[in-house]
């Protein structure tokens, strides 16, 4: 366990920077690239540890991969479908991005493997889930009580469904995703409402045949074959959410960040800033790249409270802390609507966001159908905070930290490596004591 002293002042964010690679289209591009056939390159790969729990996976099945980590890049050379047996368990650790992924590209391998993961991950429901593959013809078994470790028996044979969404839940839709790109017949997807659209873009640039409309989307395997690719990983947006938020908040602040992935469905913190009065100028936009990416220019400006529909919430799902901390420092009342399908997937980490933030004296009324925040609230330290082992939290806490002076304590600081090992320090270069 490591703390982290917070300092006795207050900051404003200033200069020029960029954020590690994606981690979503990083740990999808792994995958694709793994089931291809030929040679996949990946520039911009950002290493942490759910990164490094991905490759070790696909390594141990037999996957060659070639890592430069001084100028990030991957080099994979695709199994084409055709994976090592492997004998012992497959660990996610606490990884629950790709237990949906993995699951899913399990389901087709005509072998029997089982997934085992950490504290987090053996309680994390995945049932629902299972239940589609199962219904698709794979074998899925719980091995205890918990909902790891679990046994998948996968075929060749699987049978495309239909599946009415009855929850908003990108991974449980990628999860099935991944089963149907091999399966014997089309999946259709009715979707209860968009979400994070990472994993049908980026199969189809490997070579799916994925056709999203608004209403459904339809996984055609007959045309399906994988090539491999090369692909640049833009910025992380949900870093990038980490300093707009700050540089909105920290009175003086002028930051830009480059490069950074402008995905619709990423973005949504961007959506909701607007709506909270703030003016992002967005510059340089990519043309023609796979995910889109440019540069955000953000000042220090008045925020004011707003509402936050059913709509808005898959896409500022990894973005609610940070949003509470926003809304907080906001003038008037901000409104998350319809956080039903939210609760079924973070529920730990409202709570836990709840819980430290009113160590800081920020409060915050939360129940399964929304979150109600009350603007102006002055931060007073009353305790020292805990991340709760979430990198979510931890690194929202380390920005509210710029905006006291009033030290505290951040305990399990270390859980950023999950996602930014770097984050402590790439913030310390574009703070400025205000």
């Amino acid at each position: 366990m490591f703390n982290f002293n917070t300092q006795p002042k207050k900051y404003k964010f200033e200069g020029d920077m960029s954020v590690p690679g994606d981690k979503s289209i990083a740990h999808r591009a792994i995958i694709l690239g793994s089931l291809a056939k030929g040679v996949t390159q990946i520039s911009n790969f950002s290493f942490s540890e759910d990164l490094t729990t991905t490759v070790k996976l696909f390594q141990t099945l037999g996957v060659k991969m070639h890592i430069e980590p001084t100028t990030k890049d991957m080099i994979i050379k695709g199994s084409n479908h055709n994976f090592e047996p492997v004998s012992h368990n497959l660990n996610l650790n606490n990884v629950g991005e790709l237990q949906s992924l993995i699951m899913g590209m399990l389901a087709t391998l005509p072998d029997t493997y089982t997934l085992q993961g950490g504290e987090f991950l053996r309680k994390r429901p995945s049932d629902n889930l299972a239940v589609l593959l199962d219904d698709m013809g794979a074998g899925l078994t719980r091995l205890s009580d918990d909902y790891l470790p679990l046994r998948i028996t996968g075929s060749t044979n699987l049978q495309g469904i239909t599946y009415q969404q009855d929850i908003a839940s990108a991974q449980i839709k990628s999860g099935l995703i991944f089963a149907s790109l091999f399966a014997d017949s089309p999946t259709e997807i009715i979707r209860k409402m968009p979400t994070r659209n990472h994993t049908e873009v980026l199969a189809n640039y490997f070579g799916a045949d994925i056709k999203t409309n608004p209403d459904i989307i339809i996984v055609n395997p007959k045309n399906t074959e994988l090539t491999g690719q090369n692909l640049t990983i833009p910025g992380d947006f949900s870093s990038a959410a980490l300093y707009i938020a700050g540089a909105l908040l920290s009175e003086g602040s002028s930051l830009t960040l480059h490069k950074v992935g402008l995905n619709s469905t990423r973005t949504g913190l961007l959506e909701v800033a607007k709506h909270m009065g703030a003016i992002i100028e967005i510059t340089n936009l990519s043309k023609n790249s796979v995910e889109p990416y440019g540069d955000l220019i953000i000042k220090s400006q008045t925020l004011h409270g707003t509402v936050i529909t059913a709509k808005q919430v898959p896409f500022i799902i990894d973005e609610i802390p940070i949003i509470a901390l926003m809304a907080s420092q906001a003038t008037g009342k901000t409104i998350i609507e319809d956080v039903h399908d939210v609760h079924l997937q973070i529920s730990d980490r409202i709570r836990n966001m709840r819980v430290e933030l009113a160590k800081l004296g920020i409060v915050m009324d939360v129940n399964d159908n929304s979150i109600v925040i009350q603007g102006n609230q002055e931060i007073h330290v009353k305790d020292d905070v805990d991340s709760h082992n979430d990198h979510r939290i931890a690194m929202m806490l380390c920005v509210a930290s710029n905006l006291t002076a009033t030290p505290f304590q951040i305990k399990n600081i270390e859980a950023i490596d999950i996602s930014y090992p770097d984050f402590i320090s790439d913030m310390k270069k574009v703070l400025v004591g205000a």
